[in-house]
C-alpha cells in the first residue's frame, strides 16, 4: 500500500480547514467533506453477469455484493464544475459454476475526479432547489489482494490461486499488493437537509486495467478481456464549509469581497457606518467649541 499517497491527502485535508478559516480568500469557500458507504459487485472472468448486470436491478448484484466505504473532499470553481478526491476500502467477490471456482478480494482506492452539476448546466442557476444531479470522471490509483477457490471449498481455507502477493521490496517486509490504475465514471443525486448538510445517493462504475483482480487469467488478451473491475452503489453525508453547496460562491456574492455573512452588502453598509460616525464626530467638535 502506498501510504505516501494517504499521507498527501491527509495534508490536503488539514490545509482545508486553514483555507475555509479566511473569510475572504475565495479557495477557502465551496469545500465539502464527508463519508459514504454501500456494496459492491464485481465484474470479470469469475461472474455471472457483466458491467450492466452488476446494478441493484439485476439479482447478480445480491449473489456477489460486498461492503465498501470511504471518505471525500469536494472543492467547486463556481456553480457547474467541481473536483472531488476520494479514499475508499472494500471487498469484491465472485462465483461462477461453469468455472466451478469463487474469489474474494480486497481492495483501496484513491482517485480524483471532475465534477459537472447537470442541474445547474441543463436546468439554469436556481437558489430554491434543494437537490442537484451530478456527473463525474476520473482516474486513480487500486490495490489489491485477492484469493480463488474452488466451489466446493466454501470455507475459504484451501486457495488455488492467489495475486497481489508480491515479493516484499526490503527483507521482513509485507507482501506487495496488485497496483494498477483505474477509471472511474458516477452519477448521482444530491439533497440538501439544510445549509451545510447534504445527502446523496451515487451509483459508479470502476474498470481497472488489470485481468487479475479474480486471480484468474483469461486465454483471450483482446483489450476488454483485459479489463475487470466493480460497480459501486452508495449513500453518503456530507458537510459544506462556509456556504450552501447548491451555489458556488463566486456566483453568489459578484463583489471580490466575500464574508459568510452577506459578501459586499455587509462590508459596504460597514463603510457607510463608518462614515456616519465620521460626520457625527465633527459635528460634536464643532458645537462644542461654539
Amino acid at each position: 500500500m502506498n501510504y505516501r499517497i494517504i499521507l498527501l491527502f491527509t495534508v490536503l485535508l488539514v490545509s482545508t480547514v486553514d483555507l475555509s478559516a479566511k473569510r475572504y480568500n475565495p479557495y477557502g469557500a465551496d469545500w465539502a467533506l464527508g463519508v459514504h458507504f454501500g456494496g459492491t459487485s464485481f465484474f470479470g472472468d469469475i461472474n455471472e453477469g457483466n458491467a450492466i448486470k452488476s446494478t441493484p436491478f439485476s439479482k447478480y448484484f445480491y449473489q456477489n455484493a460486498s461492503f465498501m466505504g470511504g471518505i471525500v473532499l469536494d472543492k467547486w470553481f463556481g456553480p457547474y464544475v467541481g473536483l472531488t478526491g476520494s479514499i475508499q476500502y472494500g471487498e469484491l467477490q465472485g462465483t461462477k459454476a461453469e468455472n466451478n471456482k469463487w474469489f474474494q478480494a480486497k481492495i483501496f482506492e484513491y482517485s480524483l475526479s471532475g465534477v459537472a452539476n447537470l442541474s445547474n448546466l441543463i436546468f439554469g442557476i436556481n437558489r430554491r432547489r434543494n437537490h442537484t444531479v451530478y456527473y463525474s470522471l476520473g482516474i486513480g490509483m487500486s490495490e489489491s489482494r485477492s484469493w480463488k477457490y474452488k466451489a466446493d471449498d466454501v470455507s475459504g481455507k484451501y486457495p488455488i490461486g492467489t495475486n497481489g502477493f508480491g515479493e516484499p521490496s526490503s527483507e521482513g517486509g509485507d507482501y506487495i499488493p496488485m497496483t494498477e490504475t483505474i477509471v472511474t465514471t458516477a452519477l448521482g443525486v444530491k439533497f440538501y437537509v439544510g445549509s451545510n448538510i447534504s445527502v446523496n445517493l451515487e451509483g459508479s462504475i470502476h474498470a481497472i486495467n488489470s485481468d487479475k483482480l479474480d486471480a484468474h487469467v483469461y486465454d483471450n488478451k483482446t483489450f476488454l478481456s483485459r479489463l475487470e473491475g466493480y460497480t459501486y452503489f452508495s449513500v453518503g453525508v456530507q458537510y459544506h464549509f462556509g456556504s450552501d453547496g447548491r451555489y458556488a460562491t463566486a456566483h453568489r456574492h459578484k463583489s471580490r469581497y466575500d464574508s459568510g455573512r452577506g459578501g459586499a452588502t455587509e462590508i459596504n453598509m460597514r463603510k457607510r457606518n463608518r462614515a456616519w460616525r465620521r460626520i457625527q464626530k465633527k459635528k460634536h467638535k464643532r458645537f462644542k467649541y461654539d
